[in-house]
């Protein structure tokens, strides 16, 4: 049982990172669409260990790099949670893109509104600056979306592998 469990936690690190990647990219890309300094994602990222110095005094290297790291982290901690809240879940649940990408699109959603709408409201509320629906769109597709395809993948990979019980 331990070994599933750490098993499903690294395909959920892995698969959070690489959603993680999709994300910061696109929100870099929407920021330049916006008119937005395109590094201002970074600088938001690394507000969260920062605190609002980030977005304006420190150093635009210094405050991509901790945003780097600090996006990446949560990225890959959010995709263990969700890994393990589909470890319950039938096999043919979670090898199931169909299925998954729903959920996936979901959990997108509910990191949007965690994240944004309730801790930010406390604890940083410039993340409430940015145009809400897009971001809640951002967090459902761009990583989300992601997380639930790699997930599978990885998956299916295991369930592939791994023979069914009593056959031989």
């Amino acid at each position: 049982m331990a070994t599933e469990i750490r098993r499903s936690a690294s395909n959920g690190a892995g698969s959070g990172l690489i959603a993680g990647v999709i994300f910061g990219v696109m929100e870099i890309v929407g920021a330049a669409i916006m008119g937005m300094p395109p590094l201002q994602p970074l600088r938001m990222f690394a507000s969260v260990l920062l605190g609002g110095d980030a977005l304006r005094e420190t150093p635009l290297g210094l405050a991509a790099l901790i945003g780097i790291v600090v996006h990446l982290v949560l990225s890959a901690a959010f995709g263990v949670i969700y890994a393990l809240l589909n470890r319950p879940l039938a096999a043919k649940v979670r090898t199931s893109f169909s299925r998954e990408s729903a959920l996936g699109l979901l959990y997108g959603l509910v990191l949007w509104v965690v994240n944004v709408q309730v801790i930010a409201r406390f604890a940083y509320s410039w993340f409430l600056e940015t145009p809400q629906f897009l971001q809640a769109v951002m967090h459902a597709v761009f990583y989300g979306l992601p997380l639930a395809v790699m997930y599978v993948a990885g998956e299916r990979r295991i369930h592939v592998l791994r023979p069914a019980p009593g056959s031989t």
